[in-house]
């Protein structure tokens, strides 16, 4: 199915949205990690959960970019006819001297597909790494 079909950017759109949820997760993890970062350990363990936490935050920034792309295709979806006018917006925003080159739906979709991935892969990464403390802790 093509990006530039409606029913394709609702399917993206859905997805994005699921971000929230790997979003939670990982604040759920970001907690333990402090929780667990707080007690004395050995140095490897807390290592380890400095890399933990440390995925934590990158996941944070991904987290806010892919709930900046559930705002942006809303809008793409609603005004398709609008995108020339919304990357020169963006880019006046973002205080870019020169145009933007024209963005295909088929690239902004394959970029949105990639943070979603990027958060769910670091996601499943900070949750080994917690889990692979709470293991060497108990075991």
């Amino acid at each position: 199915m093509s990006p530039e079909q409606p029913i394709a950017l609702r399917v993206l759109l859905g997805f994005l949205k699921a971000g929230r949820v790997l979003d939670g997760g990982s604040s759920a993890l970001l907690l333990g990690t402090v929780v667990l970062a707080s007690a004395p350990g050995e140095p490897l363990t807390t290592f380890v959960l400095a890399v933990a936490l440390a995925l934590g935050l990158v996941e944070k920034y991904l987290a806010w970019r892919v709930a900046l792309d559930v705002e942006f295709f809303t809008l793409l979806y609603e005004q398709p006819e609008k995108a020339a006018a919304f990357d020169a917006a963006l880019a006046d925003f973002l205080n870019q001297k020169s145009a933007p080159a024209p963005r295909s739906m088929a690239s902004r979709w394959q970029g949105a597909r990639r943070l979603v991935r990027r958060q769910a892969v670091l996601l499943v990464v900070q949750a080994g790494l917690v889990l692979l403390v709470l293991v060497g802790r108990f075991h």
